[in-house]
């Protein structure tokens, strides 16, 4: 009996050493040597299983691999508790007096989650106190400790390790204490304590602390005089810090940003501060000392329930020192919002809000870095409530804008809409299908400064309902859909000039027929089987031209030309013109479809628009033509692998024998997104001719070089580029790039070119110091996102 309880203590006094290896994942001084928790679990890549292997970053020189430990027949440890049983074995049982025990030799022991190897094991009945010497391994699920010496009292709960060093493996995570100690599991200090999550002998970074403070209760670490290290030279010091040690959010710094730009930005550093509020919701707090401006300030608070979404965004300068010389008259104060907010009322009702603000047009380019407001010179605030069910629609839309350009003339900035009410409604009564669309807009905008001679000065209602009918018949070989559709407006406006009526009507039928069919056929290319199909379609339109010069145009524009335009039945977009059609479009389709997948792989598609009449409804002279028949309008799009996709569009004017328009793009990755390459090119006949090319390219295992160049064929200028290395580590990662890009991207002729560079040191497990590459690199390069998406998921960083 006096043996059992021995063993059950010698059991409790290990599994509480354990316990504390595990809260320690922040703790470790430098590699002892060979016998480290690290180095016993430790695999050299050429002894991985193929499965193994699959979590290994080809620049890795291995991984940790856990064993499986403990008694034959042993209780399941995901069910045991502290207080179960000891299960141990030993070369030997001595006890030298009443008062102690021992066990020598190959002690092996097993309580609850825990397993313990050492040399021996003694406990002192009259002081209460276990003694462990030479610890081999102290294993729970994901965790083993090593140590010299462990001491533990039963009557206090103190427990200390000297000695010591850990090994985390899911999270790669290894190092060394000086000594460790605990009067509660839950809360452990560290004392000369380091981490790292680089490989077993190569320290190329490791932070240490004087004392380290976990409260695995709270999931939250504190340090004091911590220094981050680069092999073992110190770089950065923190006097306190609060870090989390488990995946729940808590507040503290993050790590720091760092950027220039040789216009606009400047140099730039910044240390966030995270606040973790409650549960639904949190706030960053951003300060980003400008050289040249000053100190930025940015806010970002975040609010989420089960029901909504609420972000807000604020950006402030008190005084920007750069921005007072180039505007006298201002007093250099800057500020900028950004706020949404998505409500789920229920399941079928949302609300939907997006403000934004800023304090001048040049702001966005000169200092935003997480607001996310398109640079635009009219920006856009809304509020959406909408409905969805049942075969019904609505939607009330209520739309604003700031105009952030005071050089836009009145007579060219966009009406508010107050609001937009939408209804939709579609129902099938076999064989027939009825819809229906109605929409009512108030459209207003300040016309107090405008000339009713030259200007539109008009505000007003527009009511547009269009009811539909259509019979859609179809076969295993073809479809043929006849439509009747009309389209019905009504206008009550205001402020008109004298002569021209307020209240107007108009009405258009629609009559469209789409016809096609479908012809396939397997065939084998290159060893593969392919199910090829050929489509031929058919699309009639009619509409009859209707006068509508008197009427103001709100929100209308003539749609672009291209292949998605051939089967439209309006070529407006918009409420205010309907074009008079009287129109056939003849194409064609073919696919290859891979047999095994079913994935497309090859689609092939051309079309032509013939005119039985001239076009007469126009905004202006857009939207009029007297030509019988449309360019040629097709596109390419080829996907021989799931990691290459390329694709043409474009118009060709057969008659001129010239291209009017086209768009070449090339997109590559391999599995691994390791090597990218995109490649594009457009072209406008007589206006545009453009040119960009991306690349990232691995050198070797560890580096990368990545580059892109975006050069305009017409003017004959770089418009942009980037140039950058990446070294990849298994613990660590540093990207910079030098960047130019035009400040303003709408004038590529005349506008200046901002150069910039961005950097970013990635510690494996701890985060990131420098920009915010992502956001940069997410425009510059197609895939990149994806890249660094795929590395964290596969390889955990």
């Amino acid at each position: 009996m006096k043996e059992g309880r021995k063993r059950l203590r010698a059991g409790y006094c290990y599994m509480l050493a354990g316990v504390v290896g595990m809260a320690s994942t922040g703790s470790s001084r430098a590699d002892s040597a060979l016998q480290s928790a690290a180095m016993l679990d430790w695999r050299m890549r050429e002894f991985l299983t193929p499965q193994q292997m699959t979590t290994l970053e080809p620049q890795c020189r291995g991984t940790y691999v856990e064993p499986e430990y403990g008694f034959v027949n042993a209780p399941s440890t995901a069910t045991q508790s502290d207080n179960e049983a000891l299960r141990a074995r030993s070369d030997s049982l001595v006890s030298p007096s009443e008062s102690a025990m021992r066990l020598q030799g190959n002690v092996k022991a097993q309580q609850g989650a825990w397993w313990l190897e050492a040399d021996q094991v003694e406990l002192d009945r009259q002081t209460n106190v276990v003694d462990l010497q030479g610890l081999k391994a102290a294993r729970a699920p994901g965790l083993l400790l090593h140590g010299d010496t462990a001491r533990y009292n039963l009557d206090s709960k103190d427990f200390s390790l000297s000695d010591a060093s850990y090994l985390i493996h899911q999270r790669h995570a290894r190092g060394d204490a000086e000594r460790i100690s605990s009067a509660d599991a839950q809360l452990v200090r560290i004392e000369d304590g380091s981490y790292t999550t680089c490989d077993p002998m190569h320290n190329d970074w490791s932070i240490a602390a004087s004392e380290i403070i976990l409260d695995r209760e709270q999931g939250e670490g504190t340090a004091k005089h911590m220094t981050l290290r680069v092999k073992d030279v110190p770089v950065m010091y923190f006097p306190y810090l609060r870090f989390p040690i488990d995946d729940r959010r808590k507040s503290g710094f993050l790590y720091p940003t760092i950027g220039t730009s040789n216009t606009g930005r400047g140099m730039s550093f910044g240390i966030p501060y995270y606040f973790n509020l409650a549960p639904d919701y949190d706030a960053t707090y951003s300060p980003l000392y400008m050289h040249g401006r000053g100190l930025l300030s940015e806010l970002e608070g975040r609010w989420l329930t089960e029901d909504t979404y609420s972000e807000m965004r604020l950006g402030y300068i008190a005084h920007d020192s750069e921005f007072s010389k180039e505007n006298p008259d201002e007093r250099g104060r800057r500020w900028a919002l950004d706020f949404t907010n998505r409500y789920d009322v229920s399941e079928n009702w949302r609300s939907t809000i997006d403000y934004n603000v800023v304090s001048d047009k040049d702001y966005l380019n000169d200092l935003n870095r997480t607001l996310e407001i398109q640079q635009e010179t009219h920006i856009k605030r809304s509020w959406d409530v909408a409905y969805l069910g049942g075969g019904y629609s609505f939607k009330s839309h209520v739309q604003g804008y700031q105009t952030v350009d005071d050089d836009i003339v009145d007579n060219d900035r966009p009406y508010m809409l107050l609001p937009q009410l939408s209804f939709g409604w579609a129902r099938d009564f076999d064989p027939v299908a009825f819809g229906l669309e109605s929409e009512f807009t108030y459209f207003w905008r300040d016309d107090e400064n405008l000339d009713p001679a030259k200007d539109q000065q008009v505000v007003g209602a527009r009511w547009r309902t269009q009811p539909s009918l259509k019979l859609p018949l179809s076969t295993t070989w073809g479809y043929l859909t006849p439509k009747l559709r009309l389209d019905h407006t009504d206008y009550q406006l205001e402020q008109r000039a004298d002569g021209l009526d307020e209240s107007i009507s108009r009405t258009v039928p629609f009559y469209s027929l789409d016809a096609g069919m479908y012809f396939d056929r397997t065939l084998s290319l290159f060893g593969d089987e392919y199910n090829q199909s050929l489509e031929p379609r058919l699309f009639y339109v009619y509409s009859p031209e209707q006068d509508q010069d008197d009427i103001p145009d709100f929100d209308t524009s003539v749609a672009t030309f291209s292949y998605s335009q051939l089967y439209k039945d309006d070529r407006f977009v918009g409420g205010d013109r309907v074009g008079d059609n009287n129109r056939l479009t003849l194409g064609v389709t073919s696919r290859f479809n891979d047999r095994a997948t079913g994935a497309e792989r090859l689609r092939a598609s051309v079309g032509q628009i013939f005119y039985y009449e001239d076009q007469q409804v126009g905004l202006g002279t857009e939207g009029l033509s007297g030509e019988s028949e449309s360019p040629w309008a097709g596109e390419l799009v080829w996907r021989p692998t799931d990691r290459l996709d390329f694709k043409v569009e474009g118009l060709w004017d057969w008659q001129e024998r010239q291209t009017e328009k086209g768009a070449t793009t090339l997109a590559f990755h391999d599995p691994e997104y390791r090597k990218l390459l995109n490649l594009s090119h457009r072209y406008t006949h007589n206006d545009l001719e453009q040119t960009d090319v991306s690349v990232l390219f691995p050198v070797t295992d560890s580096v990368s070089v990545l580059g892109r160049w975006f050069f305009d064929l017409v003017n004959h200028r770089t418009i942009g580029t980037m140039a950058g290395v990446e070294y990849n580590d298994c613990c660590w990662r540093f990207q910079v790039i030098a960047r130019s890009f035009l400040k303003d991207a709408d004038d590529t002729e005349n506008s200046e070119l901002d150069h910039g560079v961005f950097l970013r040191f990635q510690l494996r497990g701890l985060g990131n110091i420098g920009s915010r590459f992502e956001d940069v690199m997410a425009k510059e390069m197609r895939n990149f996102n994806e890249r660094e998406t795929y590395r964290t998921e596969r390889y955990q960083w």
